[in-house]
């Protein structure tokens, strides 16, 4: 297990006091879904904190609605805020963990000084996600293992799996939408350049450093998936760092996805939380503004663990569905994850799928399956097992954190095609369109059956029928109808004037579907 040790920085979440009344960290997170609006803070409750803490020596980050981040070293924390801090180490990935400050009373909000106090209703310290990957880092032309199975290639196999190969054919490629990553980072590697792909500038959340490099090779890879599904879009990767902070820039990038392959184990199973804590009950009301304000916001489900946010009922989760060759017959993945929300009830998670590998035995359960770009020499590109040089600057990924962008990358086409679809819209036209998968079982021994379950939700996203059946007119309305309902409208006359080239097309998905 390789070790990333705490840096010198450490951050946290400002929560000035609530215009509602009641502190975010003391609401329920119910209150928080139905109204994160309630949980706002004045501006000039934001403006005097900030000033305040920045007179004190802290250095203010992305000033939100309700929120701001803070960081400094650990003597500033623990002289300021007069609580002792103390390392802890959390999974940060496979065969990889990291530190991390928290305070003696593990979870506590912390009191802000003094007449601080009076405006500030509570300081949480951040605490780092895992990054939902399965990687077995094989060279890209190196032997398969002899226990795993035929890995795939981005961007062309995802696409064609995934069915979006037929949508760039009838010019849907994500073109103008803009799609914010928050992970590790992201290096530009020559995969990115050969292909002609639009990345911007890579912006720094609260604690990250250095934004030309990705010493995980997480971010890196992931990102590819995306562009195997909407080639024109524009990536911006944000770096992690502190997750609300970076929630805040993807939103203020004026990104209308934001895709995110990571989260917290939190929600059922070993541990079993009654509620979220302080920190990461900010984390979601974070989230729910920015799907309040027609963002898209996709996470991870996990692979094995009971992922939040993806469990929050109004964010897109993502589980994993595996493909067999050569038949291409498909089945829920024994790496990925599905259950029912303790936290949230009467959620059920995943909603729809994207491609990852199953289990297999390489040195403990692994499930490599997508080969993707990474830094040379990084994380991801030296883990164990390896079968050639660790400078490759390549990587065998899976799991959850590489179905989470492929689905991001499909938002991005529907939204090209219709840039008036809410969040809702976006999430309820990915499963209507969703390819039903019938068999295997996920990480939690769920069986996948006839229609929607458990699961794998909806099923795999199909980019072309989620693209067809988002045109926001009247041969959309055609499209989803149902039998009756179609000739209801062929007698009123309803019938949507189509190109013929459209006809075909649509007629060649159907006979595929």
């Amino acid at each position: 297990m390789t070790l990333i040790p705490a840096t010198d920085t450490i951050t946290a979440v400002v929560s000035p006091r609530s215009v509602g009344g009641t502190s975010l960290f003391e609401a329920s997170e119910s209150e928080i879904l139905r109204e994160p609006e309630s949980f706002r803070s004045e501006a000039r409750d934001l403006r005097d904190a900030a000033r305040e803490l920045q007179q004190l020596g802290f250095t203010i980050h992305e000033m939100g609605e309700a929120t701001f981040t803070i960081s400094g070293d650990k003597k500033l924390f623990q002289d300021v805020l007069g609580k002792k801090l103390r390392k802890e180490k959390t999974k940060l990935g496979p065969d990889l963990e990291t530190e991390f400050f928290t305070s003696a009373e593990d979870g506590a909000v912390l009191s802000a000084p003094g007449d601080l106090s009076r405006i500030i209703e509570g300081i949480a310290l951040t605490r780092p996600p895992e990054f939902f990957a399965g990687p077995s880092p094989i060279p890209p032309l190196a032997p398969i293992h002899q226990n795993a199975y035929r890995y795939l290639f981005v961007p062309d196999e995802v696409a064609v799996l995934l069915r979006a190969t037929r949508t760039h054919r009838t010019g849907g490629t994500g073109m103008g939408i803009k799609v914010a990553m928050c992970d590790t980072g992201f290096y530009r590697h020559p995969f990115y350049s050969e292909h002609g792909y639009r990345v911007l500038a890579t912006q720094l959340a609260a604690g990250a450093v250095n934004s030309a490099t990705d010493d995980v090779g997480h971010g890196t890879g992931e990102a590819a998936n995306i562009f195997a599904l909407a080639p024109d879009v524009q990536l911006i990767p944000i770096k992690m760092g502190d997750p609300i902070d970076a929630i805040k820039k993807a939103r203020n990038s004026g990104a209308k996805v934001i895709t995110n392959s990571w989260g917290y184990s939190v929600d059922v199973g070993a541990i079993t939380w009654a509620t979220l804590d302080p920190y990461l009950k900010a984390l979601a009301q974070e989230i729910q503004l920015a799907i309040n304000a027609g963002v898209t916001v996709c996470f991870a489900a996990g692979n094995g663990h009971y992922a939040f946010p993806a469990s929050m009922p109004s964010v897109v989760a993502v589980g994993g569905v595996h493909v067999n060759y050569p038949g291409l017959d498909f089945e829920a993945s024994s790496y990925a994850s599905s259950f029912a929300s303790k936290i949230f009830p009467g959620r059920a998670v995943p909603d729809v799928c994207g491609l990852t590998g199953k289990k297999v035995n390489i040195n403990g359960g692994k499930a490599p399956s997508l080969m993707l770009p990474v830094q040379p020499s990084c994380q991801l590109d030296g883990i164990d097992p390896s079968t050639g040089a660790n400078s490759e600057g390549w990587g065998l990924f899976s799991g959850t954190s590489a179905a989470c962008p492929q689905v991001a990358g499909v938002c991005a086409l529907m939204l090209e095609k219709n840039a008036g679809l809410t969040p809702a819209q976006v999430k309820t036209n990915l499963m209507k369109s969703a390819r039903d998968v019938k068999a295997g079982q996920t990480a939690m021994g769920t069986p996948a059956g006839a229609g929607p379950d458990l699961a794998t939700g909806a099923g795999l996203v199909d980019a072309k029928w989620a693209y067809l059946i988002s045109m926001g007119s009247m041969a959309a309305r055609f499209l989803e109808a149902t039998r009756e309902e179609k000739a209801l409208l062929l007698q009123s006359g309803q019938v949507p004037d189509l190109p013929a080239d459209f006809v075909d097309d649509l007629i060649e998905t159907l006979r595929s579907r």
